[in-house]
Parts: structure tokens; C-alpha cells; sequence
């Protein structure tokens, strides 16, 4: 009878220090926490708002791009950024309201609020490397890569450069 009560004393022991700790460390990292909006702009017609929202993460950054309809609960997920990678930089919106330009840390995401095509330019050209010791982590080049110019220059073509760049790039965006 005796060991059945210290089996039992040592299971229910076990069962709440494993709760204790996955508990505390919830409230630790803020993982009871709700998503918040960390960059938002409305468009210059005021119908849309595009914003970046960060979700609660052991490893932030977390963040989600997004634009709504401004006065409603209509909204669209435009891309997940990579976790504790990518973040937001700037958002900008075409003068007629009709694209949005979310600037990451390693992107251009271009998106047609209307159509809701998306078109994702990398501003690092360098590849990543896997490095199996130790533990398996990943590496990009320590270049630091920034815009020097973003603007549109007509309202389907946007310009941009970047400090790693010769001459600027333009695109045009009647297509997407």
C-alpha cells in the first residue's frame, strides 16, 4: 500500500511541476497576449488601411502583414513574415489607392488591394548556409541591406534602390 501512495505522490508531483513550468513560462514570453498593430497607414483615399501586427513569440520578431477595409471587419492575410527574420520596415500606398508596398527587412511585397495579387521582390540576393554544428543553426550574409529610394513615379510603377545597388529598379505594376 505504501508504494502505491508514493508512486501516486511522485506522478501527481511530476504532472504539476511540468504544468507549474509550461505556466510560467506562458506569462514569461507573453504568449497570453494578444496580437498587436506595430505599423499601420491608411490609404489616400481612405478606404483601406495597410498595418503589420505582431504576434506573441519565445522568438520575435512574429509579424503578420494585412490590409482591411477601413470602417468594416473585412480584412486579408497578405504574407506571414518569416520569425526571428524578417520585419517591417515601412508601409506606403500607391497615390490612387490601388497597390500597397510593405518593406521588409529582406523584401518588397507588392499588393493590389483590388485583385489581391501580390508580387514578393527579395532585396538580398545572397543564399543562405546551413551549418550543421553546432545545432543546426542557418545563416544569411552580414550585408545590411537598405532602401535609399522607394517611390511611386506614376501610380502603376514604383522606383526603388537600394544601398547595394548601382541604379534604381523600377517596376511596373499595371499587372498585378
Amino acid at each position: 500500500m505504501k508504494l502505491k501512495n508514493i508512486i501516486l505522490t511522485v506522478g501527481i508531483t511530476f504532472i504539476l511541476t511540468i504544468l507549474l513550468v509550461f505556466t510560467i513560462e506562458f506569462f514569461l514570453f507573453g504568449l497570453n497576449k494578444n496580437p498587436h498593430v506595430v505599423l499601420s497607414v491608411d490609404s489616400p483615399d481612405g478606404v483601406y488601411k495597410a498595418y503589420a501586427e505582431e504576434s506573441p513569440s519565445i522568438d520575435p520578431p512574429n509579424q503578420s502583414l494585412f490590409i482591411a477595409k477601413v470602417g468594416t471587419n473585412d480584412f486579408k492575410l497578405v504574407d506571414g513574415l518569416s520569425e526571428d527574420i524578417d520585419m517591417i520596415q515601412e508601409i506606403f500606398l500607391s497615390p490612387n489607392s490601388k497597390k500597397v508596398v510593405f518593406l521588409t527587412g529582406w523584401y518588397l511585397i507588392i499588393t493590389n488591394v483590388e485583385k489581391f495579387n501580390t508580387y514578393k521582390i527579395s532585396l538580398n540576393p545572397d543564399w543562405w548556409k546551413w551549418h550543421k554544428e553546432p545545432g543546426g543553426t542557418f545563416s544569411s550574409s552580414s550585408k545590411n541591406i537598405t532602401i535609399e529610394k522607394a517611390l511611386f513615379i506614376h501610380p502603376d510603377t514604383l522606383e526603388f534602390k537600394t544601398n547595394i545597388m548601382s541604379n534604381p529598379e523600377k517596376i511596373c505594376m499595371a499587372d498585378i
